[in-house]
């Protein structure tokens, strides 16, 4: 792909995933408006799913808790096995619709784990009965253990999950510190009840909306679905979409999509499972290909938290968390600039004011690229 034609790319994507601008620069912006936009955000780890938000919308720490405790966003398992945030009204449905819990993979690791169809039905059952209120996981053991499970060994985190992507349970606030579950019944206030195709054209046009320019098979990665079901979707989407080709490849944007910058993208600290690349089945356009193993060091899904510069990766950073402030160490590929610096400073004070807590910037040579 040509220089030009990818940077362009770059651009489009960092205004679409509300992150130059972001969100917030259009006005206040609320954690549900953030999840409506994107569809759903990669939430895998707490800390990380927080910080995804917060970057977008310009809240705090504290104001993106108060809207999981008002019950306006929850995380959850809608798709590919893996934990998001998502607009509660939506939790439901998106689960229903995508989720699969009953998937061959997920079977066999039962078995594996010497699950049976009873353990899986009696769990559902005592759910039903005993999480009307948020329950934190080491209570949901306890209940399991209470009833002849065995919740060891990861079986009360793939229990949990089945019954969130079957779209009975999600998870609630934060007690102590500890994740929390509940009945979506009981929790969210209205789930929305949409038919299988308007599912389907939701899902589609929030994603090109908020990810693009993507391609179908983006798209395709971002569910963990089928060709033919992504380009089912795609169809429901019909003129909203608008196709451009480019390096041999289809490329989809949203008619309305977020006007992209004519400058550069700016500094923006990251955390390690951001839409930014986890919403790619390709990474090519952001991640240069030679930089993937300093990102990916086990090349194994577990990412470290990036440096963005004008919509490219540039590094990554770390967080160490010290006694009255926080400490990060960003590592940048090669040198940077004394202004690009000052903008690392602005994004690192950006994030201890999300914290509530002042910043320290170490800077660490660039990465040498090994394993």
């Amino acid at each position: 792909m040509r220089e030009a034609d990818r940077r362009r790319l770059s651009r489009a994507r960092m205004a679409a995933l509300g992150l130059t601008p972001a969100l917030s620069s259009d006005g206040p912006v609320s954690a549900l408006g953030v999840a409506r936009e994107l569809g759903a955000l990669q939430a895998q780890d707490y800390g990380s799913g927080v910080w995804s938000l917060g970057v977008r919308s310009g809240l705090t720490l504290e104001q993106v808790e108060q809207a999981v405790r008002g019950r306006e966003v929850v995380r959850t398992w809608p798709m590919r096995g893996t934990i998001h945030w998502v607009p509660a009204e939506d939790a439901r449905w998106m689960c229903e619709l995508l989720a699969a819990p009953r998937s061959t993979t997920l079977a066999t690791r039962f078995a594996q784990l010497g699950l049976t169809e009873a353990d899986v039905e009696l769990s559902g059952r005592l759910f039903e009965e005993h999480l009307r209120e948020p329950m934190s996981r080491p209570e949901v053991a306890a209940l399991l253990v209470e009833h002849g499970i065995d919740p060891t060994d990861q079986r009360n985190y793939h229990l949990i999950g089945h019954h969130c992507m079957s779209g009975l349970i999600c998870q609630g606030p934060v007690i102590g510190k500890q994740p929390s579950f509940v009945l979506i019944d009981s929790w969210v206030p209205h789930s929305r009840r949409l038919s299988r195709e308007e599912g389907l054209a939701t899902v589609a046009e929030r994603y090109v909306r908020s990810h693009g320019p993507v391609t179908e098979k983006d798209l395709a990665g971002w569910l963990l679905k089928p060709l033919g079901l992504t380009r089912e979707a795609l169809a429901l989407v019909g003129d909203r979409l608008v196709r451009e080709d480019v390096d041999d490849q289809t490329w989809l944007t949203h008619a309305e999509a977020r006007p992209a910058p004519d400058g550069p993208g700016g500094v923006h600290l990251l955390p390690q499972w951001d839409e930014f690349l986890l919403g790619y089945k390709s990474r090519d356009v952001t991640l240069p290909p030679e930089h993937f193993v300093k990102v990916v060091p086990g090349r194994n899904m577990v990412f470290k938290p990036t440096l963005v510069v004008d919509g490219e990766v540039a590094g990554t950073w770390r967080r160490v968390q010290k006694r009255s402030h926080v400490l990060l160490e960003v590592q940048p590929f090669v040198p940077l600039s004394a202004s690009r610096w000052r903008e690392v400073e602005r994004a690192a004070n950006a994030y201890g004011t999300f914290l509530g807590t002042d910043t320290e910037v170490v800077r660490v040579g660039p990465a040498d690229g090994t394993a």
